[in-house]
């Protein structure tokens, strides 16, 4: 009997070690999957940072207008006979566009970098994004069936969160590097960029607006500083081909 039990003992343990091993795999293959997914639809990257297919779908959506203009100030047609296939300076206006969200994407990425490197945001990735969304419309959606006061809309789309988040995130960056002195305004700069155009301030006495004057010599050295860190980034687009169908999925909505 007491044979019996050791031996059944020893099976249990058996079984155990083996489920154990059986779990470790899973995880691990539920790992690679996981880390496949999120790195198979990235369409290019710049300082090494993945840039999603359906992040640049944001950038198309917010810019596509503006780049039509553009594109058919450089093909000399009017508007109305602009299509996406029109052709201007050797490129179709699908490669126009993805050169623009490349562009778009070079000064936003590399100013997400900054501020996660300030402390400002614990990841910046499209995937972690769009799941702090779901957690910001649960929220929401929780308060306003509470009857809670809900500040802008009650749920966010895509679009609406990737601008809402950057747009704060850059905020928040600016004032860090003011905070650091990275960014300055010096009463003279303030007082030349008032010199320069006071119909700006509306004819104000300089003393009046003195606040807004350099608040404006700041708002330009930061996007100064924002040009230059992307000037200096590092693109790679594993295949242009893919990028440019990316846009045109964008654009049909895809």
């Amino acid at each position: 009997m007491g044979k019996v039990q050791k031996d059944y003992g020893k099976s249990s343990k058996k079984r155990i070690w083996l489920l154990l091993a059986v779990i470790a795999v899973a995880a691990a293959a539920a790992v690679i999957f996981f880390m496949k997914s999120r790195t198979e639809n990235a369409v290019f990257s710049v300082d090494g940072q993945p840039v999603y297919k359906e992040e640049a779908a944001c950038v198309v959506s917010k810019i596509k207008l503006h780049q039509r203009e553009k594109i058919a100030a450089k093909a000399g047609i009017d508007i109305s006979d602009f299509t996406w296939e029109t052709e201007a300076e050797g490129k179709t206006a699908y490669e126009h566009l993805a050169d623009a969200v490349v562009d778009e994407l070079k000064q936003m990425k590399t100013m997400q970098k900054e501020a996660m490197d300030n402390g400002l945001a614990d990841a910046i990735d499209y995937p972690s994004l769009m799941e702090a969304m779901e957690k910001e419309n649960k929220d929401r959606e929780k308060k306003k069936g509470n009857n809670e006061t809900v500040f802008g809309m009650t749920r966010y789309t895509a679009d609406q969160f990737y601008d809402y988040f950057n747009e704060n995130l850059s905020l928040q960056n600016k004032r860090e590097l003011i905070k650091k002195e990275v960014l300055t305004a010096s009463d003279k700069e303030a007082r030349a960029a008032y010199d320069a155009d006071p119909d700006y301030f509306n004819n104000e006495e300089y003393e009046t607006v003195e606040t807004y004057a350099k608040n404006l010599v700041l708002d330009r050295k930061y996007e100064e500083h924002l040009h230059e860190m992307a000037e200096a980034a590092k693109v790679e687009i594993p295949s242009e081909k893919a990028l440019v169908q990316a846009v045109k999925d964008a654009l049909e909505g895809k």
